[in-house]
């Protein structure tokens, strides 16, 4: 397998860092409503609370570090903060723990292979 490091510069190359952490609709985030002004990727959801909504939100950052957001769910829309920022992924597997910081390199290995097969380009890169 390769280093953490490794597949986080490749996986950046295929993803978009486009959109700011934002509160707002679930379904549509709204892209000029940056609360917080972060260009990420959205990888993973840990419920914290499942009664009061409540989860940590992990996300890659373009500079390569990570980001944990706490979100509030209530019916189609999002409150979030930011709860930790500028995390190597070291830290973010201390934080987070082994296995979901396993599941986040599963997640952009997926990632990875999806992007290279021939037959799936992003619209962005379609002729």
């Amino acid at each position: 397998m390769q280093p953490v490091e490794q597949l986080i510069r490749k996986v950046s190359r295929y993803i978009s860092f486009g959109q700011p952490v934002s509160s707002g609709s679930v379904i549509s985030q709204r892209l000029s409503d940056p609360r917080i002004p972060m260009q990420a990727y959205y990888l993973s959801l840990r419920t914290q609370n499942e009664q009061d909504q409540y989860y940590h939100e992990v996300w890659l950052k373009k500079e390569g570090y990570f980001a944990i957001t706490e979100a509030w769910y209530k019916e189609s829309s999002v409150t979030r903060k930011l709860h930790q920022d500028n995390l190597t992924f070291e830290q973010l597997a201390l934080s987070i723990g082994e296995e979901d910081a396993n599941a986040i390199v599963m997640r952009i290995s997926e990632i990875i292979k999806k992007s290279e097969k021939e037959d799936w380009r992003p619209l962005s890169r379609r002729a």
